[in-house]
């Protein structure tokens, strides 16, 4: 097995089209796939030193298609334990000690209620924005999906593959109500009646936890005790619908579940993006995001409200907290100074977890590689200690980090085939230097 600044230096070279590295990745993965190097996923990370995470799915995708000729629909649902080894493996070769598994999930989601969806080649699947699942008319008509079915029982059987080859607890990643709602009923169109018909969906997402995401919870902690169940809503995040809608409508169901259930103390929601009222140039292209958060405000009372920034960041954060209970993240779309975060942390007695986004890796978005990296170096280094700082005082305190499966200290939001693998080396490396406690 190749030492981590071996893997990571063999993975930049294939991204360069080396051939030779491409041939030495084919004979690696045959043996990966092959169950020859499992032993390898058992070796845990350390529990004092910074570790990173990532999703990169995509790119263990990219590197699968040019290896053995797999689309996208083969990569993600023909083999579930080739799925997990290749993933787990690719961790392991850019030198991630804290191994995590993740998938497409607001595809995989859409999908398994009957949603269109489609799977480009060498892309991850997505819901068909040309065919809803449901419209006004027939919303109320959606029932409880067969979990027999192929998405549910391959979401499973990663689940197992993963908990088997690792040690670790799995979690179990669903789209949370509101983003079900937005692939299976249209982003423009539910941003549109969010913002003229808010009692529509509330009750629309009402329907959709009472149907879907609760008796697949709850079948997914009845097959592993142990899960965490980490529901994805990034089209819910305050930085898209405002704060204010945020909390009010698209996280309620959430805080539902995590309040009258008995595994409601194993949801979280980790990647609700924005800590402020959010300024449209920071969401135009995202997933269309400029226009539906114009819409929304223009009804938004809050957006005008004369309550101090520093008031609004505590109090979402608090909102934010009960949601996410065990730990604290500032992801890359969350604006605010970093040294509120570590005060806000220290004062909640809760971990520290600290984002880095994909624009800030992706090699088509650097003017200037060499000023890229330096600010790269500084932001890793940054984020070490602040993670530090944290965790000291919670063990002053006779307080442990937590050992979530998902998502690290610092976590690559996305890695894939188009990101800087030089760059991302740099990162690591940075943390590895400056993370041990």
């Amino acid at each position: 097995m190749n030492s981590p600044p071996a893997g990571i230096a063999l993975l930049v070279q294939w991204q360069a089209g080396d051939d030779t590295a491409q041939k030495k990745l084919l004979t690696l993965f045959d043996a990966v796939i092959e169950g020859e190097f499992d032993a390898v996923f058992q070796e845990s990370a350390k529990s004092d030193t910074v570790c990173v995470t990532t999703s990169l799915h995509l790119m263990t995708l990219t590197m699968l298609n040019q290896l053995y000729g797999l689309n996208s629909k083969e990569f993600y649902k023909g083999d579930p334990e080739r799925y997990v080894r290749t993933t787990l493996m690719t961790q392991r070769l850019l030198g991630i000690r804290k191994l995590t598994l993740g998938w497409p999930v607001y595809a995989f989601g859409a999908e398994a209620l009957g949603q269109a969806t489609m799977y480009p080649d060498q892309h991850a699947p997505g819901a068909d924005p040309g065919d809803s699942l449901v419209d006004r008319n027939n919303w109320y008509k959606l029932e409880t999906p067969d979990f027999e079915g192929e998405v549910p029982r391959v979401i499973e059987a990663m689940l197992a593959s993963f908990a088997e080859l690792t040690g670790l607890e799995p979690v179990a990643h669903l789209p949370a109500p509101y983003s079900l709602a937005a692939d299976i009923f249209g982003q423009e169109t539910l941003i549109t009646a969010l913002s003229h018909e808010p009692d529509f969906v509330v009750e629309f997402l009402e329907h959709l936890t009472e149907k879907i995401i609760v008796p697949w919870c709850e079948r997914l902690v009845q097959k592993f005790p142990n899960i965490w169940l980490e529901l994805s809503d990034a089209s819910g995040s305050p930085l898209f619908i405002s704060p204010h809608l945020f909390q009010k409508i698209a996280a309620g169901p959430v805080l539902r579940l995590i309040k009258e259930f008995p595994w409601g103390n194993r949801v979280f929601v980790a990647n609700y993006r924005g800590d402020m009222t959010p300024k449209i140039s920071r969401v135009e292209g995202r997933r269309g995001a400029g226009r539906r958060n114009r819409r929304a405000q223009q009804t938004d009372p809050e957006t005008s409200s004369t309550q101090s920034s520093t008031e609004a960041l505590n109090e979402l954060i608090d909102f934010k907290l009960s949601l996410c209970t065990e730990f604290i993240i500032k992801l890359d779309a969350d604006q605010s100074p970093l040294s509120i975060y570590i005060e806000q942390a220290i004062r909640r007695e809760k971990p520290l977890y600290l984002g880095i986004g994909a624009t800030r890796i992706d090699r088509n978005s650097i003017a200037d590689r060499e000023a890229a990296k330096s600010e790269l170096e500084d932001l890793a280094t940054n984020s070490a200690k602040a993670i530090k700082t944290v965790s000291e005082s919670l063990a002053d305190k006779g307080q442990y980090r937590s050992n979530l499966s998902w998502p690290g200290d610092v976590y690559f939001e996305d890695v894939n085939a188009e990101s800087d693998l030089d760059l991302v080396k740099t990162i690591i490396e940075t943390i590895d230097k400056h993370g041990k406690m």
